[in-house]
């Protein structure tokens, strides 16, 4: 794909709220906020030192799926994610608005 056909299928994100409907603005935010939890759990494993297997072995939760969550190519349960935040001394906190 050329450079110019990458560009017109590109959006900034200020053109994004203008072009987008309420509920596809909705579906980003929670998209967004669900990526800042990955980049939090990846961020706290490294910050411990943890390798993926290390934490694999204390949350009993698959390398492979850890892997998965901290690439995008998979999404965690709620379960899985208090499993792994156990595993790394981590509280979560829910807050429903």
């Amino acid at each position: 794909m050329n450079t110019i056909k990458l560009k017109k299928q590109t959006i900034n994100l200020k053109n994004l709220s203008r072009n987008t409907t309420k509920d596809e603005r909705k579906f980003v935010d929670a998209e967004k906020k669900y990526y800042k939890l990955v980049v939090t759990l990846r961020k706290n494993r490294e910050r411990l030192g943890f390798t993926q297997e290390k934490l694999a072995h204390l949350s009993h939760i698959p390398r492979t799926t850890i892997t998965k969550i901290e690439s995008g190519s998979r999404n965690a349960t709620l379960q899985t994610i208090m499993s792994l935040a156990q595993a790394m001394g981590k509280k979560i906190e829910l807050k429903l608005a």
